[in-house]
């Protein structure tokens, strides 16, 4: 399955005869490096440099990490796949009135937090 995001990365092959080769990430990064990182976004990103700032060595280096979930949760989506995340729900794609539409349903634990 190809990826819009990173060209040459598929996102599903779980095979050793998978022919796809990693792009080169130095691109992606400096790519990354020029993207703003605002809103909630900012929140994950220091939320994932902080508790494992071993793995991060900035910022960009969690919001590359973010931004490859991203780019997994689209091709799935484009791809008519049910995206599930355990813990915090499923994406779907649904078509309402002739339009594709993404759904989100929340996982039962997460709307229990919302009743405590």
């Amino acid at each position: 399955m190809p990826n819009q995001d990173y060209p040459g990365v598929c996102m599903s092959c779980s095979t050793k005869a998978c022919q796809v080769v990693a792009p080169d990430i130095e691109a992606v990064r400096e790519r990354v490096k020029h993207d703003p990182i605002t809103g909630y976004t900012k929140n994950v990103v220091n939320n994932l440099t902080t508790a494992m700032g071993d793995k991060f060595a900035d910022e960009y280096e969690a919001y590359l990490a973010f931004d490859v979930v991203k780019a997994a949760i689209v091709m799935g989506l484009k791809n008519g796949q049910k995206i599930d995340l355990g813990g915090l729900g499923e994406f779907n794609v649904e078509t309402v009135n002739g339009q594709k539409t993404v759904t989100f349903q929340p996982a039962p634990s997460l709307n229990a937090i919302l009743k405590e």
